[in-house]
């Protein structure tokens, strides 16, 4: 009797498990397991998240970016510019006027078409209500980047390979409360020198991340 309890709680339990994963409250694997809330996503958010400043000689915005190519008056002088390096000459005593309509891009990598220059001031003056993630530029992760996620269908983790900053923050902004992953490691981080560090755990990556100054040039 005690042999067929025991054999019926060993079939059961992986209902309960994905049972788990139902609920609004998230399953905690181990130590190893992240979910939306976790200081790990909030990090890895920061260090995906579309970096906006390149440009703030031109736009005077540290949320949003605009989309190349777009057109400016440098000086009296129409220009186009196609990549950040076309920015590189332009300096700050550089009279600059952006030519509308432009496409800009938040951190978030939301899109907006703005149209004047009106509309470009607005969307400056409330960069402190749009920026709900605070970009990290000291390091960029070496790709690819592996996730693997729970998925309750077949009580198994599912392994995402990622190849871009956009893909990795989309991915981690859409996580629901129930859902749970874990990053492959060992990763590698770069830092703006491109000098590589190894990391091989969740709690390794907090570390090197809160040592880090919150800026770098």
């Amino acid at each position: 009797m005690f042999n067929f309890h025991k054999s019926i709680i060993f079939l059961l339990f992986p209902i309960l498990m994905v049972s788990c994963y139902e609920n609004d409250a998230p399953l905690v694997v181990d130590e190893n397991t992240l979910h939306h809330s976790s200081d790990l996503s909030s990090k890895l958010k920061s260090i995906t998240s579309h970096n906006a400043s390149f440009d703030d000689l031109i736009d005077n915005a540290f949320c949003f970016s605009l989309i190349f190519p777009y057109e400016l008056s440098i000086n009296n002088q129409l220009r186009v510019f196609n990549s950040a390096q076309d920015l590189s000459p332009l300096r700050e005593d550089d009279a600059i006027e952006i030519v509308f309509p432009v496409s800009i891009v938040f951190s978030d990598y939301i899109i907006q078409e703005v149209n004047s220059t009106l509309e470009l001031n607005e969307l400056i003056n409330q960069c402190d209500d749009f920026q709900s993630i605070t970009s990290f530029n000291c390091y960029s992760i070496e790709f690819p980047l592996t996730l693997k996620d729970f998925n309750d269908v077949n009580s198994s983790f599912q392994t995402h390979h990622f190849f871009n900053n956009k893909d990795i923050f989309l991915y981690l902004e859409n996580l629901h409360d129930s859902d749970v992953y874990e990053i492959g490691y060992p990763i590698s981080l770069l830092n703006k020198i491109s000098r590589e560090t190894v990391i091989n755990d969740n709690q390794e990556f907090i570390d090197m991340l809160d040592s880090s100054p919150s800026h770098c040039e």
